[in-house]
């Protein structure tokens, strides 16, 4: 290649030069352009020959990149096409589905803050146990009336206990100084014969009343206090052990515990064998 441009350099300085004359045309005939004119032709070529050379490798280069561009381009190409198809894909289910979403996770992040409350709310004040699944402290030291016993328990950020369950009574008798008697917050203060828990002024989810309790004996027994596992309603003012409870009522079943027809709290007492009688 480099060769052939040389001669036909040499070919076109031969024809553009003044013609020689008779004498120097029988010397440098253009029949061997390398041999005949020597060093002196091909040093004028050089920087040419140079050029050439020089810019063939960048030329094999340039091509080369353009056609690493070229497959560049092409990918770039397919994964705009899959991007659209995708996004065309999301406009036509996302918006269908999305307010399902939002209300799963709308209840399901109310469930949870109603977890972190109970938690928040619970923390455990010293001196109280976990008797059954819940937390008690039992004031077995001073006795005090029922109005002062509720005070005391919510100076300790809790309230006087209620009793949810006949597992959950079994759990504290076992506790309990069986010949005392301890205050509930349990009372009819408002309306006779109507028991309501004090803190929150629902119905009380469980009751177990010694036979013949609640009643009312001289028209001023208001306030329930519990003796060896069973409930009796006494003077408010009177004086008696008590137990807290850690929670509040707000965590209990928020449905009211259902009488049958024409029965009130009053009529309802339980025995020691949790047998039901109405009187």
């Amino acid at each position: 290649m480099q060769r052939l441009s040389t001669s036909l350099l040499l070919a076109l300085f031969a024809w553009n030069a003044p013609m020689p004359s008779a004498a120097a045309q029988s010397v440098c005939l253009l029949q061997d352009a390398p041999k005949q004119c020597g060093e002196f032709c091909l040093t004028a070529l050089s920087p040419m020959l140079d050029h050439i050379a020089r810019h063939e490798a960048e030329w094999a280069s340039s091509v080369l990149q353009a056609n690493a561009t070229g497959a560049r381009l092409a990918r770039i190409e397919a994964l705009q096409t899959a991007m659209n198809i995708r996004q065309k894909v999301l406009q036509e289910v996302f918006p269908k589905d999305i307010g399902a979403r939002l209300d799963r996770l709308e209840s399901q992040q109310a469930a949870l803050l109603r977890i972190l409350s109970k938690f928040d709310r619970k923390i455990v004040p010293p001196k109280f146990e976990l008797i059954g699944s819940r937390f008690f402290y039992i004031e077995d030291e001073t006795r005090r009336n029922w109005t002062s016993a509720g005070s005391s328990c919510r100076q300790m950020g809790t309230q006087l206990a209620t009793i949810r369950s006949a597992e959950e009574l079994a759990a504290l008798r076992a506790k309990l100084n069986k010949e005392r008697h301890y205050w509930l917050d349990i009372t009819d203060l408002e309306k006779e014969g109507d028991f309501r828990v004090s803190a929150s002024g629902k119905r009380p989810n469980f009751l177990k009343w010694r036979v013949g309790q609640p009643n009312n004996f001289s028209g001023n027994q208001h306030c329930v206090d519990l003796l060896d596992g069973l409930m009796y309603d006494n003077k408010c003012e009177g004086l008696s052990y008590f137990i807290c409870q850690s929670d509040d009522d707000s965590d209990s079943d928020d449905s009211e515990p259902e009488l049958p027809e024409g029965v009130s709290e009053r009529c309802s007492t339980y025995t020691d064998t949790e047998s039901k009688h109405f009187v």
